[in-house]
């Protein structure tokens, strides 16, 4: 008779922060999509169906790992004016979201969203209004530059870098200036853009909002 591989057996010990801690690490080294309850399960040498005494489901897990990311979100920040500390926090969250563009595939379905990313939408509303403007027109410019953060992140930070030349550049190389005159006097800005960009650009958007 062939021999059996054993079956995995529950794992003493076994915690939904362990799980969490697990899911992360399977997302951030295979990607999101190997994100299973079963992928999970082998990650940790256990029966699959001894997480769900723990997690409920993929859906959950997706949302507890969420969770853990989006508590590292800066909140107090330092700065004298509320101008100062929105471009600290927005700057910080960039360079932190960065590590962890894959959430971003995640929020953009618009199906979840993480409790622990509360108090840094509220801190960055408050600086808003701190800063003279009325609730409405706080949460109008949050968006504003939470938007371009993630705009940002999803254009210049792609999950799996294209080999190069890719169709884009080849596109961007072949704009004619006399169909886009514009276009074309840009379209070299576009390879010196880098992540020191980012703050230079948020920094033209809050004095916009803020004039």
């Amino acid at each position: 008779m062939a021999s059996q591989s054993p079956a995995r057996k529950p794992r003493p010990g076994l915690t939904p922060a362990i799980i969490t801690a697990a899911g992360r690490k399977l997302i951030e080294r295979d990607g999101l999509e190997a994100l299973t309850m079963r992928a999970v399960a082998a990650e940790l040498n256990t029966a699959a169906t001894s997480l769900y005494r723990h997690v409920a489901d993929r859906e959950a897990l997706l949302l507890a790992v969420l969770e853990e990311v989006a508590s590292g979100l800066p909140v107090d920040v330092a700065g004298r004016t509320p101008k100062k500390r929105l471009e600290r926090r927005l700057v910080a969250t960039h360079d932190y979201m960065a590590d962890h563009v894959w959430v971003l595939h995640i929020l953009i379905r618009g199906e979840m969203v993480a409790v622990n990313a509360l108090p840094f939408a509220d801190a960055c509303i408050g600086d808003f209004i701190a800063a003279g403007q009325r609730p409405r027109e706080a949460y109008a410019a949050f968006l504003a530059c939470w938007h371009l953060t993630i705009g940002e992140l999803l254009d210049s930070h792609p999950l799996t870098p294209p080999p190069q030349p890719s169709q884009r550049s080849r596109a961007v190389a072949g704009i004619d200036p006399d169909e886009l005159p514009a276009l074309a006097k840009v379209r070299d800005l576009g390879r010196s853009v880098t992540k020191d960009s980012f703050p230079r650009t948020i920094g033209k958007l809050l004095e916009a909002l803020l004039s």
